[in-house]
């Protein structure tokens, strides 16, 4: 065999072990998670622990698709506002070793979930100590739509540096724990905010994850009367909603 063919076959193999890798690479996700409380993984006892977005980087992980994973974005109190905040600081963080701004993070990602708003509206509304009143259901709305009119300039600004898959997750009725009769009450507004963040959802393009009748059946998935934060087998229900959008829609 002369040095000509020798080349081509050498060459050959390497181009073929390139695209092989290139291949294996473009599978592997890079997922960031954003938002409040529930992104970061607070349990109902006010600790920072396993939530959903860990279950998901779980299950990338097990599957060998996860690239690289960071929930640094999310944060307990995390109103939209702090989101919109980060993006146009370009808030940076270290991720595996490296320093980037979330501007160039978004614009590496594969994979973005989003919860928040929640706190918006408590916020919004004033409310302490658990308490709402409920009388006032203009206020209510009010707040609630002010908070969608927020999440959706959100939406809007991650859109700006994240192309990829972005996946927002719903509400569900977090005082129902608390009083049935705020669980009763507030089921109006709950139901509008999820069917209007689904309808974001459909006009950016996003995913949509409803959550809110299995939180409702499932009243054990918040099991401490005075907070508001699932338990594991909750999280592990919002993971599993996110993880089949994943294998039916991103990586099929």
């Amino acid at each position: 065999m002369n040095k000509a063919k020798k080349l081509i076959i050498l060459i050959t193999i390497f181009i073929l072990v390139f695209t092989i890798y290139v291949l294996n690479v473009d599978k592997k996700i890079y997922y960031v998670a954003l938002g409040d409380s529930l992104a970061a993984g607070q349990n109902p006892y006010g600790q920072i622990g396993y939530g959903y977005s860990d279950y998901i980087n779980n299950y990338l992980k097990e599957n060998d698709l996860l690239k690289t994973y960071t929930k640094s974005y999310a944060k307990s109190g995390y109103r939209i506002t702090d989101i919109l905040n980060d993006i146009q600081t370009n808030k940076k963080i270290t991720v595996e070793g490296k320093t980037e701004g979330i501007k160039t993070i978004l614009n590496k990602a594969d994979l973005v979930t989003l919860s928040v708003g929640a706190n918006d509206i408590f916020y919004k509304l004033g409310v302490k100590g658990m308490n709402i009143n409920l009388e006032d259901k203009d206020n209510i709305n009010k707040c609630i739509n002010e908070t969608l009119e927020d999440l959706e300039k959100l939406i809007i600004e991650v859109q700006k540096y994240f192309k990829e898959d972005l996946i927002l997750v719903g509400y569900y009725n977090p005082l129902s724990a608390v009083s049935s009769e705020y669980a009763r009450e507030l089921e109006p507004q709950f139901n509008k905010i999820n069917t209007s963040m689904k309808a974001l959802s459909q006009k950016y393009n996003l995913y949509f994850v409803e959550i809110y009748e299995i939180f409702k059946e499932n009243p054990d998935y918040l099991p401490n009367p005075v907070d508001i934060h699932p338990s594991n087998k909750g999280y592990q229900v919002i993971a599993s909603s996110i993880i089949d959008i994943i294998e039916q829609d991103i990586i099929k």
